[in-house]
């Protein structure tokens, strides 16, 4: 019973018309037949039994199609056995009818769910990038701080470990939230969205990149341990990406992005060696 109520579920508009078509003309047959071999189980019009001539198989038709819509004039009568196949046949035309309207509602819900699910789609979106974008301006600022002096300050420093952190962090979000998208049915991760994500931890690695070569240029001994943990920590979600999407078809511009991210994650790890 659950398969069968599953199958017809899953029909389109077009199906399920046609099975209510099918209804209505397979009791139409039904019915004039009993006319033809059993006249006492078959259908009266206005109290007068029908012939075998195609008007009286119009108006069977006709009796159908209005007990299949729960209508009924009252102007054909059915008799006997034809009693039980209309009741039945009303039953099938509700069941039907049910269906149709329960497919309808499921559509309207569905289109409401994905408009909804796109709207948080793009606000986790801009949060993820907005979260690394507010670290690379940390970052920046400390690089601005540090050009101009002599001697760098050990509150440089711990201000670095912590947007090197809230970077890591943010790269991990980013991990986690493309890989649980790309299992999700509802909407598949476009392009555009990828790259945009992809472009923000493109940023963030060049901005670590120009900091590390600044403080390498001071001859400035930053490779401590909390740093070193932090860009491994960065790099290894950034990896699993590249895992993921290089078996997938992408566009040339996110193609891009990858191979620029993969260039930077080299420097990288050379500047920690």
């Amino acid at each position: 019973m659950k398969r069968h109520v599953k199958t017809l579920r899953d029909y389109s508009y077009t199906k399920i018309f046609y099975l209510w078509i099918s209804i209505g003309l397979g009791f139409a047959i039904i019915y004039y037949l009993l006319n033809l071999f059993y006249p006492q189980h078959g259908i009266v019009y206005i109290h007068k039994s029908l012939n075998h001539e195609l008007s009286d198989f119009i108006t069977i038709l006709y009796f159908s199609f209005i007990t299949l819509t729960t209508t009924g004039y009252g102007d054909v009568v059915p008799l006997g056995i034809s009693k039980i196949l209309s009741l039945l046949e009303i039953v099938s035309g509700l069941i039907v009818f049910g269906f149709l309207i329960s497919k309808l509602l499921s559509t309207r819900q569905q289109r409401i769910i994905e408009e909804l699910y796109d709207i948080s789609f793009e606000e986790k979106i801009n949060r993820l990038r907005s979260g690394l974008y507010a670290y690379r301006a940390n970052i920046s600022r400390i690089i601005d701080r540090i050009k101009p002096r002599k001697r760098i300050r050990h509150y440089d420093l711990t201000d670095l470990e912590a947007n090197l952190e809230g970077i890591k962090i943010g790269i991990t979000r980013i991990n986690k939230f493309l890989i649980s998208e790309e299992r999700k049915s509802i909407t598949k991760l476009d392009d555009l969205s990828v790259n945009l994500l992809f472009n923000s931890v493109s940023l963030s690695i060049s901005r670590m990149i120009e900091i590390f070569n600044l403080l390498n240029k001071r001859k400035y001994k930053w490779k401590q341990k909390t740093i070193v943990n932090h860009i491994s920590k960065c790099t290894k979600p950034i990896r699993e990406l590249q895992e993921v999407y290089k078996k997938k078809l992408l566009k040339d511009e996110v193609k891009s992005t990858l191979n620029n991210i993969d260039d930077s994650l080299k420097q990288l790890e050379d500047l920690i060696k």
